[in-house]
């Protein structure tokens, strides 16, 4: 099977459907891969930033480029919880950091990252706090915009206490505790700061390749065959579980890209690739079912009442995950 082939296929048949306009947005970037000056995806593009969904995100948006919190959602009112979670719901729209609401953002976590903005959440009362919301920053800023030379002292730290951690070539928990004592002072041990964090891999996935490539194979290899995977997501992806929940599977997918950011993936991945290509309907779409209650990925289209719109929406996800897996895959032959 040419499997590029049957994806853009695939694709092409939704497109003909009149899909919603981030489905169509992000069919036409992420999965065929147009670029500008294409005329259709320019069309695209602003019939997605006038949809449903991003015009919530832009109503939601403080003057200073938040949505109030950052990463608690403790006593959240709102349709947008937190400034995390609306770049990450921005992200899943097509919106990219060119674009109004992000550049908005971009600015709100540069200036959280130099210190010239407070964190907004109430502080945690331990050692690990001010590493962790500068993480929380930085992996978000990395999301929009990984080049933004605001990251570049955080993305360091964060690589050298990898490199110091996998030095013997594989994962040594002493190692990343003293990495830890001697550039942060956080207490690590089986905590949010552990390497395998999502905050974390979205931060070092966003320059894998300045990596060195036995690290980023050690660190991958690791993560994969750890027992929940992804911190913070839990979802062990060398022997995933054969029943589903909703929230289950919105943690699995999210984990799957993160961990496509770094080159190394693809060579852990093949069964779960198979597996996907096994989970098409009677007419080659993806319906995983309803979608998690915690989902900021979902919903792409603005209603999931007709079901046609989910299949669209959840074929978009699982199309875009298999056409960065065979790229990636093409690129290292």
């Amino acid at each position: 099977m040419n499997e590029l082939k049957s994806i853009e296929e695939t694709a092409q048949r939704i497109l003909q459907e009149n899909p919603a306009a981030a489905v169509r947005f992000r069919l036409l970037r992420d999965v065929l891969k147009l670029s500008p000056p294409n005329g259709e995806l320019i069309s695209a593009k602003q019939e997605m930033l006038q949809s449903r969904w991003v015009l919530e995100l832009k109503k939601e948006q403080k003057e200073d480029g938040s949505w109030g919190r950052f990463h608690s959602t403790m006593k959240t009112k709102g349709k947008i919880l937190t400034t995390e979670a609306a770049v990450e719901r921005g992200l899943a729209l097509g919106l990219e950091a060119s674009d109004p609401i992000l550049q908005a953002a971009i600015n709100y976590l540069s200036r959280l990252l130099d210190g010239s903005l407070e964190f907004p959440d109430p502080p945690e009362r331990n050692n690990r706090w001010a590493t962790g919301k500068q993480l929380f920053v930085a992996a978000t800023l990395a999301r929009i915009c990984p080049t933004h030379t605001a990251l570049d002292k955080t993305w360091e730290m964060w690589a050298t206490i990898a490199k110091q951690t996998f030095t013997s070539g594989k994962y040594d928990p002493e190692a990343e505790m003293r990495a830890h004592q001697m550039l942060t002072g956080a207490s690590v041990k089986n905590s949010y700061l552990m390497l395998n964090g999502k905050y974390q891999l979205a931060l070092l996935g966003s320059r894998a390749a300045s990596l060195p490539k036995t690290l980023e194979f050690a660190l991958i290899d690791w993560v994969w065959h750890k027992k929940n995977s992804v911190g913070y997501l839990g979802i062990q992806l060398s022997n995933p579980s054969n029943h589903f929940t909703p929230s289950m599977l919105d943690r699995f997918f999210t984990s799957l890209e993160l961990l496509s950011c770094f080159p190394s993936w693809r060579k852990f991945a093949r069964n779960i690739i198979d597996w996907l290509w096994t989970q098409r309907n009677n007419e080659d779409l993806w319906d995983f079912g309803p979608r998690a209650n915690t989902s900021v990925y979902f919903p792409l289209s603005e209603s999931w009442r007709r079901t046609r719109h989910r299949q669209h929406d959840w074929s978009t996800r699982v199309l875009a995950l298999l056409r960065n897996y065979y790229e990636t895959q093409n690129k290292l032959k």
